[in-house]
């Protein structure tokens, strides 16, 4: 139970409203005053010599202490935060529609692209059909039999393979390079102590790190993308909470490792590195609080309900 000032206040004016009340009940109804000594000496004095005194006095006295501390209870008490996980509605027409597009997918054949032979033997040929038949002065010989004439494409179908076969790997490379920073980023927050989540693409963009910690924080981070388009996925993310979250507030912090605009950026509140060295030693600086031995359960819901986020806005 963590000690706030708010409710440090509210005990302090639920004890002023209670004794209030109870001086206001006690002087009208028998003409006592909790504050006065000489009172309470008299109601001594009594109890002293076994002289009766009405069972509304003590009656009154108990029904004031039981709701002073039952209001202070419901002051101080732990409260639960409740948590409204968004529901995604398919219908089923669109999920029998999606396998069996994807059933047909798979029974689709592939047609290997066709290669183009441009080996030594070819050349070979080509010199064997310019050369003329021997020809002898006596005996006429019947003409060879004429081939029909080799196609000559321009320059491969204008230079279509070779831009294929040269975007292909370069597309590969990137794609792994990727993969190796958010594996890199992730190891970096869980060393930490943090508990990093599946990434998920967001407006078009693929995120490189969603991680969690204590205290009702995320981080979310991308490698090569602006700062703008980190900035737009963290109030998608946001929006989604104000949505379904009544009481509780989630800090979002970003970052982005080498973004094209980090030199003109205006957000003030996305970090920015040059590369993923640089955040490793950030982190080793500002590693994950533990998690308060009061927690009952909090940090492992607050976990569901972002894997529940994640699900829903990778299918929006």
């Amino acid at each position: 139970m963590r000690i706030r000032l708010d409710n440090i206040l509210l005990c302090v004016l639920w004890l002023l409203a209670v004794t209030l009340g109870t001086c206001f009940w006690f002087n009208t109804v028998f003409g006592f005053d909790i504050f006065s000594a000489s009172h309470w000496q008299y109601v001594a004095s009594l109890q002293a010599a076994q002289t009766p005194i009405k069972p509304g006095f003590y009656v009154s006295m108990a029904v004031a202490i039981f709701i002073t501390i039952f209001g202070l209870y419901l002051v101080v008490r732990p409260r639960k935060r409740r948590i409204r996980l968004p529901i995604v509605r398919v219908s089923k027409q669109n999920s029998d529609s999606t396998s069996a597009t994807n059933n047909n997918t798979q029974n689709v054949p592939v047609t290997p692209a066709p290669i183009a032979n441009n080996d030594a033997s070819t050349l070979d040929i080509m010199g064997a059909e310019v050369q003329p038949a021997p020809q002898t002065p006596t005996q006429p010989t019947p003409p060879p039999t004429a081939r029909p004439p080799r196609l000559v494409l321009p320059t491969l179908n204008g230079n279509f393979m070779s831009a294929h076969q040269t975007t292909t790997p370069a597309r590969n490379i990137a794609q792994q390079q990727s993969e190796s920073d958010a594996t890199t980023l992730r190891e970096i927050f869980s060393g930490a102590g943090y508990t990093v989540k599946p990434n998920t693409r967001v407006n078009g963009i693929q995120t490189a790190l969603i991680a969690i910690g204590t205290n009702e924080t995320m981080w979310l981070g991308c490698v090569g993308v602006k700062t703008t388009d980190v900035r737009a996925i963290i109030e998608k993310f946001q929006q989604v909470f104000a949505d379904t979250l009544d009481e509780t507030y989630i800090s979002v912090n970003g970052f982005a490792v080498a973004a094209p605009d980090a030199a003109t950026s205006e957000f003030q509140d996305i970090l920015m590195f040059n590369k993923i060295d640089e955040v490793r030693e950030y982190m080793r600086a500002n590693p994950n609080p533990p998690t308060p031995a009061d927690d009952d359960g909090m940090f492992d819901a607050y976990s569901q309900y972002i894997d529940a986020v994640i699900t829903h806005i990778g299918k929006i």
